[in-house]
């Protein structure tokens, strides 16, 4: 079983200038900070080739207060759970750029897994969809759990959003 994962985000900016920030060092680390969590850090961030064969994949590490989640899912975590997330993005042929993602919580049977494409929108301003799916294979109280990953995930977004409009915004 699986819990699915859908978000849009709109910007003002076109998809170029969106993704020069989504791939941003210094941005990514402030995005970082305003989501909250413990320790947050940026493992890897690394950019392949150039034009359309252009790969930039980002790293990123944070803990989220035990306290923070439900009692029932934090009884199942030992300590603080590490989240562990994964994008590779690229470009693609439409003026979009396309990523595949992965986040795994430490210690634990937990993954989200999917896709996110920044597309063009309206003149100058573009489109951010979320696509994952939850998964945690463990009887009775798996889905629960996915439902709980989901809304913190929703809660990151809606967080990064935030600080994107605002850095985009000057």
């Amino acid at each position: 079983m699986s819990t699915d994962l859908h978000a849009v985000q709109n910007y003002d900016a076109d998809p170029d200038t969106v993704f020069g920030k989504f791939s941003d060092r210094g941005f990514l680390e402030g995005r970082l900070q305003a989501a909250g969590g413990i320790d947050p850090e940026i493992t890897e961030l690394t950019s392949t080739g150039d034009g359309t064969d252009r790969t930039v994949k980002i790293a990123t590490k944070q803990a989220i207060p035990a306290s923070a989640m439900p009692t029932m899912v934090a009884s199942l975590l030992p300590g603080d759970p590490v989240i562990l997330r994964t994008e590779t993005w690229r470009p693609t042929d439409d003026g979009s750029y396309r990523a595949d993602f992965d986040v795994v919580i430490k210690n634990a049977p937990a993954t989200l897994n999917g896709t996110m494409t920044l597309s063009p929108a309206d003149t100058g301003k573009s489109v951010l969809t979320v696509q994952g799916q939850a998964s945690v294979p463990i009887p009775l109280f798996g889905g629960k759990i996915e439902s709980v990953i989901i809304e913190q995930v929703g809660k990151l977004l809606d967080a990064e959003e935030i600080y994107t409009r605002k850095a985009l915004a000057g």
